[in-house]
């Protein structure tokens, strides 16, 4: 006798390709380290989730990044009118 697979849903296959949602300790940071012309990712391993909420007035979006420690404390060093929070992974 065969069993069956249930299909998959749209819902199961989307979550199932968002980077990270089944193994956490796996994710890299996500940090810019390229130059004007290209993105390049930082790659070390990831371990804050960071929100960054622009004060400035400008209504500028909110921005969500995973980032290694060491992106994290250059982030914070160099975001003056930002605020920024930061949950371990």
């Amino acid at each position: 006798m065969k069993t069956q697979q249930p299909p998959v849903s749209d819902v199961e296959q989307i979550l199932g390709e968002l980077p990270g949602l089944d193994d956490r300790g796996r994710q890299l940071c996500e940090c810019d380290h390229g130059d004007d012309e290209a993105y390049a990712a930082c790659g070390r391993k990831a371990k804050w989730r960071v929100t960054v909420d622009c004060v400035c007035g400008e209504n500028h979006p909110r921005r969500v990044e995973i980032l290694c420690s060491r992106c994290l404390r250059t982030l914070r060093q160099l975001q003056d009118r930002d605020t920024i929070t930061a949950r371990r992974l």
